[in-house]
C-alpha cells in the first residue's frame, strides 16, 4: 500500500505505514463528556459499554506506572506502532509521570517511528532488541535476549515490559483493524 503522512496535534508529520483505514463499525453513540480526539475510539467500542472503559483503567497504570521508565514503555509502543500501522498509536503519546512534556520528545518519536535508536541509552535499545524480536517470531526470542532483558531492567521488569509489548502489538492491530485515526488523550 501506499504510504501516507498524517499529523498529530503538534503538526508535527509522521510517515506512516499504510494508507488511512476506514471504521469498520458504524459509531456508537458517544458522550459528549468524550474529547473529540477520543471520540473514534469510544464510537468504534461504544457498542460493548464498559469495554474500552475497563481496558483504559488496566492500561493507563501499565504505561505510567511501575518500576519500568515510561519513556522505556513509550519507546516500545512506538516501535510496535511502527509495525501494526496503527494511526492512533503512532500519533498518540503519554507525557512523562512529572507532568511535564511527553515521555518521548517529538524528534526522538519520529526516529523510533523510522525504526532510529541512535537516541537510546543501550537499556533502551535492548528492550527495543525484545520488542521487535517479539514482533517478529515471538517463538524465537532468545535465552540471551530475555537474560539481558533481565539484566537491565529486573524479572520484573522484564515481566512489565514483555507483558505492555503483548498488549500495545494486540491492541494496536485491533485499532488498526477497526479503523480507529483518533488519538488517544495524553495520560
Amino acid at each position: 500500500m501506499p504510504a501516507v503522512t498524517t499529523i498529530d496535534e503538534a503538526d508535527t508529520q509522521f510517515e506512516t505505514v499504510c494508507a488511512l483505514p476506514q471504521a469498520r463499525l458504524p459509531e456508537a453513540p458517544v458522550s459528549p463528556a468524550v474529547p473529540g480526539e477520543a471520540r473514534a475510539l469510544f464510537g468504534q467500542f461504544g457498542h460493548a459499554p464498559g469495554l474500552i472503559e475497563g481496558w483504559l483503567a488496566w492500561y493507563q497504570p501499565l504505561v505510567t506506572k511501575g518500576i519500568v521508565p515510561t519513556r522505556t514503555k513509550e519507546l516500545v509502543r512506538l516501535a510496535i506502532a511502527r509495525r501494526t500501522g496503527c494511526h492512533m498509536c503512532q500519533n498518540s503519546r503519554f507525557g512523562d509521570p512529572s507532568g511535564v512534556g511527553p515521555a518521548v520528545p517529538a524528534a526522538e518519536a519520529d526516529a523510533i517511528l523510522a525504526d532510529d535508536w541512535s537516541h537510546c541509552s543501550a537499556d533502551e535499545r535492548t528492550a527495543l532488541e525484545y520488542t521487535v524480536a517479539f514482533w517478529d517470531n515471538h517463538a524465537a526470542v532468545s535465552d540471551e535476549l530475555v537474560t539481558r532483558m533481565c539484566t537491565a531492567f529486573g524479572k520484573d521488569g522484564f515481566l512489565e515490559i514483555a507483558v505492555a509489548v503483548a498488549q500495545f502489538s494486540g491492541m494496536g492491530r485491533l485499532f488498526h483493524l477497526l479503523g480507529i485515526t483518533a488519538e488517544l488523550p495524553a495520560q
